[in-house]
């Protein structure tokens, strides 16, 4: 009786909580300001930089937080929504040179850490895994080099 009883209170709230109106949040609040701050493309405010060609050349875009999957970012999907897949994937930034408007996954060359506490990684296959490039902090000034394990093989990206 007790064992039913519960079963019958676990099932009102789970409905009561599908059936209350949600609020549109991010799936991901990182990937999300990756995907749309204007911080990817100027400013300082994020700290580390993909670059599309060797010896920190051609088109840019900075990341602030991790990204477990450059070609999708996560979005989290309203209540009531028709569009089914919300993975939208980084592009180097227009208007910055060479590869302005590639998609990053498998295409960049060099990288720049200029966070001074942490270091960072980028690392061959999507959700961290393989082998990565690391990139110490950027102390005193940014470290900056040409990718080697993930040379036009990268995938995801993550402070460490």
């Amino acid at each position: 009786m007790r064992i039913r009883a519960a079963l019958v209170a676990v099932t009102a709230a789970t409905a009561a909580v599908l059936a209350s109106p949600g609020t549109a949040s991010a799936y991901n609040s990182g990937e999300n300001e990756n995907y749309f701050s204007s911080s990817a493309c100027s400013g300082s405010t994020f700290k580390f930089t993909f670059r599309y060609n060797s010896n920190m050349a051609g088109a840019y875009r900075k990341l602030g937080y991790a990204h477990a999957n450059l070609a999708a970012t996560d979005m989290y999907q309203p209540v009531g929504s028709s569009d089914t897949d919300l993975e939208y994937p980084l592009r180097f930034c227009s208007g910055t040179g060479n590869g302005a408007g590639q998609v990053i996954k498998n295409n960049a060359a060099s990288a720049t850490n200029a966070h001074t506490s942490y270091g960072a990684r980028v690392y061959y296959n999507s959700w961290w895994q393989g082998a990565y490039d690391g990139f110490q902090p950027g102390i005193p000034t940014p470290y900056s080099r040409n990718l080697a394990n993930t040379y036009n093989n990268n995938a995801s990206f993550k402070w460490s």
